[in-house]
């Protein structure tokens, strides 16, 4: 298991995209490339993860469709 939560690492991302529109499935490849975020099982995060993630904090990110980018930056 990781140090870091899954919503916390898209948003990494994001920042680190200068919060440009993303896909799902683009956060979803990053994650797994990145390897920071680590589910216990081990298997490779998905883009339905990262829509349920970015879902259920709307007050972090915005969506479109399956585009993604934060809300607020720091």
């Amino acid at each position: 298991m990781s140090d870091i939560t899954l919503h916390e690492e898209i948003r990494n991302i994001l920042i680190a995209n200068d919060n440009a529109w993303l896909t799902t499935h683009e956060i979803a490849e990053q994650v797994n490339r990145r390897g920071k975020y680590r589910k216990k099982d081990r298997s490779k995060v998905t883009d339905h993860q990262i829509h349920g993630s970015t879902e259920n904090y709307p007050d972090l990110f915005v969506r479109k469709g399956s585009l993604v980018r934060c809300l607020q930056l720091p």
